[in-house]
């Protein structure tokens, strides 16, 4: 399972973002460095409308960029979901 993060927390620390981009179902989700171990952790998925943010299990956006890809990340019932599967 991800970890999923205080998200007023985590954006105090100020993350440095990788970009953004509106999955299927129009949730923006941003893709963050975490800010204290950087590249060396999972990207953090974050949706500031939801006020939801967790650990991609990904160290990369690519696959996560595709609209409708296998990797599209999606928060459901407070879970980030990458495509069809939990984080």
């Amino acid at each position: 399972m991800a970890k999923h993060y205080n998200y007023a927390k985590l954006m105090e620390h100020n993350p440095t973002s990788y970009g953004k981009m509106t999955n299927s179902l129009g949730q923006e989700i941003e893709f963050f460095e975490h800010p204290t171990q950087g590249d060396m952790s999972f990207v953090i998925c974050a949706c500031h409308e939801l006020e939801k943010a967790a650990d991609s299990t990904f160290f990369e956006t690519d696959d996560m960029e595709e609209v409708g890809g296998d990797y599209e990340p999606n928060f459901q019932d407070g879970k980030l979901f990458i495509g069809e599967f939990e984080a």
